[in-house]
């Protein structure tokens, strides 16, 4: 396996992830729940709610090392994939692999996704497709139901991260990270039911029924 995770010298020692990971544990004074959830082989997809630019972070420095080696980031090709140092060091630390969120891009948005799953990756993709901007949970778009209809034995696993938002506002004049204590929650695989190939309808209740199963998560009157 190595299609995808960056062969650069600073990505194969691992050192540079190690540290930065290490940080983040101990700067967000991180607690993690249900990883028994998550597979230790083969492809699955991590299915996360989304408020702030450390949850990538947060959720890489949830999981050991030697399963983070092969998991992928899904980030937002306009943002992320600059050819500057942004796209150098999330490329490092998170194996990052592009999906553009112009829904008129031509091409397949999903195609790296689909890849990597053909692969044997786990990958981690924010199914709302960006950060909320009321801080509440937003719709999921219906790309992780089309996922879920071309890989019926992958697992998707709903997360909650909880606690990211007080870390790294959205909104704030300057994006200085705030030490402020995180938790990453994983739940049981996503239960489904097969459904036609290119169903898109049933696509969208596959993104409801994920929605549900990620707020289910939280904890009441939790704060993200």
């Amino acid at each position: 396996m190595g299609l995808y995770t960056s062969h650069h010298p600073l990505a194969r020692s691992g050192l540079l992830a190690g540290v930065f990971l290490a940080f983040v544990r101990l700067y967000c004074r991180l607690s993690v729940e249900g990883f028994e959830h998550v597979p230790l082989e083969g492809p699955f997809v991590l299915a996360p709610n989304h408020s702030s630019h450390v949850d990538t972070a947060v959720i890489f420095a949830a999981l050991p090392r030697e399963l983070r080696r092969r998991v992928l980031a899904a980030a937002a090709k306009d943002y992320f994939f600059d050819n500057g140092p942004r796209q150098f060091f999330t490329r490092l630390l998170f194996n990052t692999i592009p999906v553009p969120r112009d829904r008129v891009a031509s091409g397949d948005p999903l195609r790296h996704v689909v890849r990597a799953l053909r692969e044997g990756y786990g990958v981690l993709l924010f199914p709302e497709g960006t950060r909320s901007q009321s801080g509440e949970l937003g719709p999921f778009r219906s790309g992780i139901g089309r996922l879920a209809d071309e890989f019926p034995d992958v697992p998707i696993i709903p997360v909650w991260v909880e606690g990211s938002a007080r870390v790294l506002p959205k909104k704030t004049a300057l994006p200085i990270p705030r030490p402020a204590r995180v938790t990453v929650r994983f739940g049981a695989p996503l239960e489904r039911a097969p459904a036609a190939r290119g169903d898109k309808t049933s696509w969208r209740a596959v993104a409801s029924r994920l929605r549900e199963a990620v707020m289910q998560l939280r904890p009441r009157g939790g704060r993200r």
